[in-house]
């Protein structure tokens, strides 16, 4: 029995929101050292979610196929932001890049 899904669907981050609830578009820059994370993968499985190289965590895909990840404790500077599937072929989504600025 094989347990490859040949027709698996790849990650992607349709919205990155701050702590505010308001959209931080790709390449802009914010203030905010919180986010939520919401983007579509298949149903049911995992994703692991990526500042860069470092591996923030892991959220288990929902049977509509939408995931949320909130990432807390961003320091200043740019973050480059993905999601790997932990399923498949292990697809990364395009990255979602934000600046985050000193609020000073």
């Amino acid at each position: 029995m094989s347990t490859s899904q040949p027709n698996a669907i790849a990650p992607t981050i349709t919205s990155v929101k701050g702590a505010n609830g308001v959209e931080i578009a790709n390449g802009a820059k914010t203030t905010e050292t919180s986010v939520i994370l919401a983007g579509n993968a298949q149903p049911a499985q995992q994703v692991e979610v990526f500042d860069g190289t470092f591996a923030k965590g892991t959220v288990v895909v929902d049977p509509t196929g939408k995931w949320t990840f909130s990432l807390t404790g961003l320091s200043v500077g740019l973050h480059s932001i993905t999601a790997k599937a932990l399923y498949g072929a292990g697809d990364v989504s395009q990255p979602r890049t934000f600046n985050v600025v000193s609020n000073k």
